[in-house]
């Protein structure tokens, strides 16, 4: 008969996570953040943005699909030594800062859309990417850029030629790694399309 050992650490099935949190910070990935995004709290107790996008990564590293997600395993992740989680509320209102103002084109046929490409989130992401070693700079690469329609029954989504309500994200990669996001209306025409490919790929090539 099997013997049943009593241990008296916790335990948590999401152990796992937390290899992941302390490489976020022996790669200085949080000082990437903080330095290209600036300090978000002057207090002690405030959450920094390292701390909300660490949070974020781990609640997708679970199986979460959503910031909500945070709460359910927050019991769990408040176990790791590395890291504070901060609330889905403060996630959310941490998100809401990081936001940029879209801006309008208006197509040869008087129909306007708007697109967004914030610039900052998108040189954090190529930062991040080379200081993970994933590009390094000077390299020759290779971009392909892809835009797919995405269904969803938000308020600010438009109606698009594929007969629903959408956006119209566009997703410029290099060998398979993301190097650049930005987000478009559904009813985005293909002309512009051409007009912002050539905005990111600016971007990526800057580095």
């Amino acid at each position: 008969m099997a013997k049943v050992n009593i241990k008296s650490e916790k335990i948590t099935p999401f152990g796992g996570i937390y290899y992941a949190s302390k490489a976020f910070y022996a790669l200085s990935l949080d000082k990437v953040i903080n330095g290209t995004l600036d300090v978000r709290s002057s207090t002690y107790n405030g959450y920094q943005l390292d701390e909300v996008m660490s949070a974020m990564s781990d609640v997708f590293l679970r199986g979460g699909d959503c910031v909500e997600d945070v709460n359910r395993s927050e019991c769990h992740l408040r176990e790791s030594p590395e890291v504070r989680i901060p609330t889905s509320h403060t996630i959310g209102r941490a998100i809401k800062e990081l936001s940029h103002e879209d801006m309008e084109y208006k197509s040869s046929s008087g129909n306007v859309f708007k697109f967004n490409t914030n610039l900052r989130l998108n040189d954090l992401l190529m930062k991040l990417n080379m200081k993970m070693g994933l590009f390094k700079s000077g390299q020759t690469v290779n971009v392909d850029f892809d835009h797919v329609f995405v269904k969803t029954g938000k308020a600010d989504a438009t109606y698009s030629y594929k007969h629903a309500y959408g956006y119209f994200p566009g997703v410029a990669s290099i060998d398979g790694i993301i190097a650049y996001i930005e987000n478009r209306d559904g009813n985005t025409p293909s002309s512009s399309i051409r007009l912002t490919r050539c905005q990111g790929l600016s971007c990526i090539l800057t580095f």
